[in-house]
């Protein structure tokens, strides 16, 4: 009888445990989403580097269409309290069961962080190429050429984690060459990269190709554009040790800082000045110094991304260069600078005037298309651009 009493006793202290749990539980959600509500909202993350979601103005239309109802669901995760922490113990507790997939993002050797390829949005890419063939046709006049530069993920295989499927970015290559008029040249240089891929080609912590990496490509390419006379030595100056990446910033992994490295040409006269679509101002260097302040190093080359930049050099040779391209070619157009006239940088995404007008009031006789791989095969402003609409 007294074993029985006692078995009920613990029974009974049992589930007042397991209820007062449950209660401290629920407790402790309410006491977040409370503060999740009552704490303002956040516009910018630090930690993942992006826009935040503010909260959404419901409407008769987005509430029928359920847009409303996504956007909420979009607000609460992105404002929700401790987000950034809730997110390193995610990233922490996945290591620790094996995972190396983060949002898109792979954890490869040696701490390299490198962006899953999305693929191929074929519409954007075919009306691209038809829009370039068609630009082609009507500057037949320009030396034209496309550097395509494939992602580290596709040239650093070596490094995935063990049975990580990628994107083929070769077959992808040729499929643009097939694509490409004859009158643009394209540059490969996927082989010069894996030859170097041991060398820090690519940020661990970022989705660009570093200096380095842009340095090799600029070799590489230097031929297929004509460019005689090359430079053969640069002073390298390292501008910061602490980067935090894109990469590190979506994928939550933070557990290494990339360095990031200028490079200067040695026993070269020249002089230039730079002008952008948000600075009209003309100064004398590619770099911004106030974005080492910052978290986003790589905005060191031009301060990020613009419209349009214009840099006017000293070289008498009237060779002048038309850029299009994303925000790989910031650490690449450096390279470039001693052997034109005038280099200008279109980003497609942000140019809404006549590119035809421009080639003819500034005297273009060279273009260039860059981009990575994984941008240029779901761009879809460049066709726009080049329509000249």
């Amino acid at each position: 009888m007294e074993l029985k009493r006692g078995k009920e006793r613990r029974r009974k202290e049992n589930k007042n445990l397991n209820r007062g749990m449950a209660w401290c539980f629920a407790g402790i959600v309410l006491l977040l989403v409370a503060a999740s509500i009552i704490q303002p909202d956040r516009k910018i993350s630090d930690e993942e580097n992006r826009i935040l979601t503010t909260f959404p103005k419901p409407s008769i239309e987005n509430i029928k269409n359920k847009e409303y109802m996504t956007a909420l669901e979009d607000y609460s995760s992105d404002q929700f309290i401790l987000r950034d922490l809730w997110i390193r113990l995610k990233v922490r507790c996945d290591l620790l069961v094996g995972k190396r997939e983060f949002n898109g993002v792979y954890l490869g050797k040696k701490k390299y962080l490198m962006q899953i390829p999305v693929g191929m949005d074929e519409k954007n890419t075919k009306e691209n190429l038809e829009a370039m063939n068609q630009f082609r046709q009507k500057n037949s006049n320009l030396r034209m050429n496309a550097l395509i530069v494939p992602n580290a993920a596709y040239i650093m295989k070596d490094y995935l984690p063990l049975g990580a499927p990628v994107r083929d970015q070769g077959e992808d290559m040729n499929y643009i060459k097939k694509q490409l008029s004859g009158g643009i040249g394209l540059i490969d240089i996927t082989e010069t990269l894996r030859k170097h891929v041991d060398e820090g080609i690519y940020y661990k912590t970022d989705h660009h190709w570093t200096s380095r990496g842009a340095a090799y490509g600029f070799n590489a390419a230097a031929k297929q554009l004509e460019i005689e006379g090359l430079v053969s030595d640069y002073k390298i100056h390292t501008v910061a040790t602490d980067f935090s990446g894109t990469l590190a910033s979506r994928s939550g992994y933070h557990k290494v800082k990339d360095t990031v490295e200028v490079y200067q040409p040695e026993n070269v006269e020249y002089q230039y000045l730079v002008s952008d679509s948000d600075n009209e101002e003309k100064r004398p260097t590619i770099y911004d110094r106030k974005a080492l302040e910052g978290k986003d190093k790589y905005q060191v080359f031009f301060g990020g991304n613009h419209a349009m930049v214009d840099i006017v050099t000293t070289n008498d040779n009237q060779r002048r260069l038309l850029v299009f391209k994303d925000s790989y070619a910031n650490s690449f157009v450096p390279f470039l600078i001693p052997y034109y006239n005038e280099i200008i940088m279109i980003d497609a995404r942000y140019y809404y005037e006549n590119v035809n007008m421009l080639i003819e009031n500034k005297g273009i006789t060279d273009v260039l298309f860059l981009y990575n791989m994984d941008t240029f095969l779901n761009d879809n402003s460049l066709g726009d651009v080049l329509a000249g609409e």
